[in-house]
């Protein structure tokens, strides 16, 4: 009886190293038969649209002598979720954020404290899709007490008028949301 049970042992163990080179063949990519297919990307033709550029220009003749201007930065990169959640609570409030980005954050000169953010409002804001993404932002930069401030797109500014809106929105006893009209 003991010399069956040594083949049946040692059958098994070669099955077993089998199996578990198999699943490491197929994580690493490998398969039989088909080539494995790496993702390919090409640049876009311009970090802004016409238009948000347009507007980043006015931005910096409006306000670069106080502020420094970033564009299209990560919601995430400027607030995060509340230490307090769970860890799966966190994770999903994270997600939330994680994929969606501002159209230009305004930070103090000598310490890059973020003072606030400028979203340009194209057509594209009326639909329904774009105004729940629209609210998550707005409740995400009240949360973190960052004001905002939505510039309807048109073909001209003021920059005396922008700039005014701009002093208005840093200031610390204004409301943390406002609309352009």
């Amino acid at each position: 009886m003991r010399h069956v049970i040594a083949p049946l042992f040692i059958v098994f163990v070669f099955l077993a190293l089998l199996l578990v080179g198999a699943i490491l063949l197929r994580r690493l990519g490998w398969r039989s038969g088909t080539q494995r297919v790496e993702a390919s990307y090409e640049a876009l033709p311009a970090l802004l649209t016409p238009a948000e550029r347009s507007f980043f220009g006015v931005l910096q003749q409006a306000l670069a002598a106080d502020y420094r201007i970033f564009a299209k930065v990560r919601l995430a990169d400027i607030v995060q979720p509340v230490r307090n959640l769970s860890r799966s609570g966190w994770q999903s409030a994270f997600n939330h954020i994680a994929g969606k980005h501002v159209d230009f954050v305004l930070c103090d000169s000598a310490h890059l404290r973020i003072v606030g953010v400028i979203e340009l409002d194209d057509s594209t804001h009326g639909t329904f899709e774009r105004g729940v993404r629209d609210t998550l932002v707005d409740s995400a930069l009240a949360d973190a007490r960052i004001p905002i401030l939505r510039v309807p797109a048109r073909q001209s500014y003021s920059l005396a008028e922008l700039r005014q809106q701009v002093e208005n929105l840093c200031r610390p006893d204004e409301r943390v949301s406002k609309r352009v009209p």
